[in-house]
């Protein structure tokens, strides 16, 4: 049996690290790291051993079930391009957004690989946003007036994901049935390539949606609600796609940061 602590983080998360260094994750039962996900939303395991090809990740990201396939394969390289044609591939900020949305199916799981964490001090967390503790927050008056809200999304395909699509903002779980916020900033055209436009349906009249998106960011980001992962090499992190929103913060040009991305179903 594989022997491992689990260390709870606040104000959310857990950090899983193998008793003995270079202890195989896929000898972890992932029925285990699942439940610990319900639990704890964010799952870093640290101290197992790092895959060199991506086919272990693939491998080992199938035992948690059917795998969300791209135009690329499975496995999302997040690293900066020479040339990028979308934000996610400079070293910009990523706002909150969940992953999926505009893909035929909404993945339940993400489980990321770090490659190559940044330098530290030069920036390039993911941070995310746990959204029914959000919810549990709100004012009654105002979370009424979220659940009747329905946003809009337009975004031009320049890489692997865009469309136009309509979804309510207070969304439930489709495992746990909790309440959940489905959200992704308005991507200014000045400020990043591949901007995303947002239409709000059902703000009360004389509400600008101006004032709704600088309320949700500001609530959306509260350190009561949001925990960000500075990253190690050889890290591991699971999360739940469906309670949670995430991003990154800006990181350094030139700086290295490689993170693998597959998607579970």
């Amino acid at each position: 049996m594989t022997a491992y602590t689990v260390t709870a983080l606040k104000p959310f998360g857990a950090v899983v690290e193998a008793q003995e260094p270079g202890t195989d994750l896929g000898d972890v039962d992932p029925a285990a790291v699942r439940a610990l996900v319900g639990e704890h939303r964010v799952v870093v395991l640290r101290r197992f051993r790092t895959w060199t090809h991506k086919d272990d990740l693939v491998a080992y990201a199938r035992r948690w079930g059917d795998l969300l396939s791209w135009n690329f394969g499975e496995v999302l390289d997040l690293e900066v391009h020479a040339d990028p044609k979308d934000y996610v591939f400079t070293p910009g900020e990523v706002p909150y957004h969940w992953d999926g949305a505009f893909a035929e199916k909404t993945p339940t799981h993400q489980i990321f690989q770090c490659v190559r964490a940044p330098a530290k001090g030069t920036g390039g967390r993911t941070t995310f946003c746990d959204t029914t503790m959000v919810l549990d927050a709100l004012p009654d008056e105002l979370r009424a007036r979220w659940e009747a809200l329905e946003i809009t999304y337009r975004k031009e395909k320049t890489a692997h994901y865009g469309g136009h699509i309509t979804a309510p903002l207070v969304q439930r779980h489709p495992h746990t049935g909790e309440p959940v916020v489905r959200y992704a900033e308005p991507l200014d055209p000045e400020k990043f390539l591949s901007p995303l436009f947002l239409d709000v349906e059902g703000l009360p009249e004389g509400t600008d949606a101006e004032d709704f998106f600088a309320d949700i960011r500001e609530r959306l980001y509260s350190p009561d609600v949001m925990y960000q992962h500075a990253w190690e090499d050889g890290d591991f992190v699971v999360t739940d796609n469906h309670a949670l929103l995430h991003g990154r913060t800006p990181f350094t040009q030139g700086s290295p940061r490689h993170l693998r991305r597959v998607h579970v179903l």
